[in-house]
């Protein structure tokens, strides 16, 4: 497994815990799905999407480079259509705490697997004509070292 993998599993394990039984305010993580794209309202939802966005590479040397990789998470739950964004507002709560919660000021954030974990902020998406279904999300880039002989 690479680096990038290991991350993607530690952030999916976050957003696992996001489940009214915890605490939050929804059960978007008791299904999560790293890079589906199509989804059956039927079947899937709630649950969470990670997509994986390209990696930026900061600086370089040989093999060695210091990388920042785009995650979004896309959240899908049901709503009331003639307020979906009172449902995604608490979507939005919820995948911030389960991603931030925890942090350490003093420690590297997921238990060392990042040098930094920023927030670059939030989207709700349009409800389509009738569907009762909405979808909100953060974005978070994940700044890390990555021996390229080994990633």
């Amino acid at each position: 497994m690479t680096k990038a993998s290991d991350i993607a599993l530690a952030l999916s394990a976050r957003l696992a815990a996001i489940q009214v039984a915890n605490g939050f305010n929804t059960d978007i993580g008791l299904k999560v799905f790293r890079g589906k794209r199509a989804l059956d309202a039927d079947v899937d939802v709630p649950c969470v999407v990670i997509v994986e966005g390209n990696d930026t590479v900061l600086e370089a040397a040989q093999a060695k480079a210091n990388l920042s990789q785009r995650y979004q998470f896309e959240a899908h739950v049901t709503c009331d259509p003639d307020h979906p964004n009172d449902a995604a507002h608490l979507v939005i709560e919820d995948l911030k705490r389960a991603i931030f919660s925890g942090q350490n000021k003093y420690a590297a954030p997921l238990d060392g697997l990042v040098k930094n974990l920023n927030y670059k902020g939030r989207v709700i998406g349009a409800r389509e004509d009738g569907i009762d279904v909405v979808f909100a999300g953060i974005h978070v880039d994940a700044v890390y070292p990555e021996d390229l002989t080994n990633p």
